[in-house]
């Protein structure tokens, strides 16, 4: 759709989320909230929650698009509802050495079916970016619902995680002793203040961990479900180091009984600052009776649970996935505020289809730190790649080999990718725990 029809049919209006006198959503933003709920198959939260919500997207600092019919059908909702939306925010990336780097964090996309294929998505996604750009961000990032919608923009997805099952039968006694304390603690007594430092300490140490969304939290520490109502089932655990009064890890999880007839414990959330605390506490949650099953959503690849099991058959991979996807908007910004394990030089030719990364880049690297310079010479540049592709390599979590063997990087030089794989290589294995 050229965008002369695209203007005629739509309007797109952005602005921030806000609330009446009461607290409740204001109009335009309840309007937008019901957009929301219908694209995901959401039910309306109810009053309480929605001003719960409005008021956590507000201490995100939300900035909200929305793509509004012109011409609305008599009774439909299009006549308040916007037939698409888009969300941005500041979320910081992590790149496990204590430094990060702010990304422009997209949410809460959709399109109503009734508008599909008339630009909707390509409009409010390059306004977005534009304006991304023009706030300062050098790297968008979001976590996508399907696989197959953001390459086309110049997302690489960076991050994988898998869905994993331990039968409690097998798996205990791990291979190596554990160390530390073990509590169990209230969800309140951690969410006062205890549970996000450990997050804290996890977020620094952990190449592509992001911040996490204000409405996060009440989830994650067990004090509400996803749909906003009070939990009632969720408890937690804490580990310390021995002699030690200061956390390095925490867990909170329930026990649901499985249609197979296994009773399972599903981890809500597990994070961890030391290795230690990581074992010790999947020691704890197999050593909870009166179930059969704990099954975690959010492990990472090179999960050491796996090697420390008496059993490592214990271990099952439900499902893995794309996790965290990234978008380069500045390369020269984002490829200077990284570390590298090694150092050299290199070329890289970044093809960009919507134009904010295009150009031939020198990537210097001396004592762990990257200077990048713009070239105006393609023609000699050591790799050739996508936007997309960069944006996959960015935390090192994808290697430049793989992608080679792919097709999607090309190298005069097989030695080329493979320097950057080593110049690459995080401190410890990309890991997200965060969705947004």
């Amino acid at each position: 759709m050229s965008n002369e029809a695209f203007d005629d049919r739509y309007e797109l209006r952005a602005f921030a989320p806000g609330t009446d006198e009461q607290g409740a959503p204001n109009a335009e933003t309840e309007a937008w909230m019901q957009a929301v709920g219908l694209g995901f198959h959401e039910p309306h939260p109810g009053d309480e929650a929605a001003a719960r919500m409005v008021a956590q997207f507000i201490e995100d600092d939300q900035t909200w698009l929305g793509a509004y019919v012109r011409r609305p059908a008599p009774g439909s909702v299009d006549e308040t509802w916007p037939a698409g939306t888009f969300a941005w925010f500041g979320k910081e990336l992590s790149w496990g050495d204590g430094s990060s780097i702010d990304t422009q964090a997209i949410s809460a996309v959709t399109v109503r079916p009734t508008e599909r294929r008339r630009g909707i998505l390509r409009a409010m996604m390059t306004h977005a970016l534009a304006r991304g750009v023009a706030e300062g961000y050098a790297v968008a990032s979001l976590t996508a619902s399907e696989g197959t919608i953001y390459r086309r923009f110049g997302f690489g997805s960076a991050i994988r995680e898998r869905a994993v099952r331990v039968r409690r039968e097998r798996a205990l006694p791990l291979l190596a002793p554990t160390t530390g304390v073990v509590s169990v603690v209230t969800p309140e007594w951690l969410a006062g203040g205890p549970g996000r430092a450990v997050f804290d300490r996890f977020n620094a140490r952990t190449p592509g961990s992001m911040v996490r969304n204000a409405g996060t939290w009440p989830v994650v520490f067990g004090l509400r479900n996803g749909d906003g109502e009070k939990a009632k089932d969720v408890r937690a655990a804490v580990h310390r180091p021995d002699g030690s009064d200061e956390l390095d890890g925490y867990v909170t999880w329930r026990v649901k009984e499985s249609r197979d007839g296994d009773t399972t414990l599903e981890v809500v959330d597990l994070v961890y600052a030391t290795d230690d605390a990581y074992l010790s506490l999947w020691e704890f949650l197999l050593s909870i009776d009166l179930n059969d099953v704990v099954t975690y959503n959010r492990s990472r690849l090179d999960d050491p649970i796996v090697a420390a099991l008496g059993d490592n058959r214990a271990y099952d991979v439900d499902h893995e996935e794309d996790h965290v996807w990234l978008r380069v908007l500045d390369v020269e910004r984002v490829l200077a505020s990284r570390p590298y394990a090694v150092d050299g030089s290199l070329t890289l030719a970044v093809t960009d289809a919507l134009g904010f990364a295009s150009g031939t880049y020198r990537l210097d690297v001396q004592e762990a730190r990257g200077t990048v310079t713009k070239t105006a010479d393609a023609a000699g540049s050591d790799l050739q790649l996508d936007v997309a592709d960069l944006g996959a390599l960015l935390i090192g979590s994808v290697s430049p080999t793989t992608l080679a063997a792919a097709g999607l990087l090309r190298a005069a030089d097989p030695a080329a990718p493979a320097l950057l794989r080593a110049m690459l290589t995080p401190p410890r294995e990309p890991h997200g725990i965060t969705y947004f």
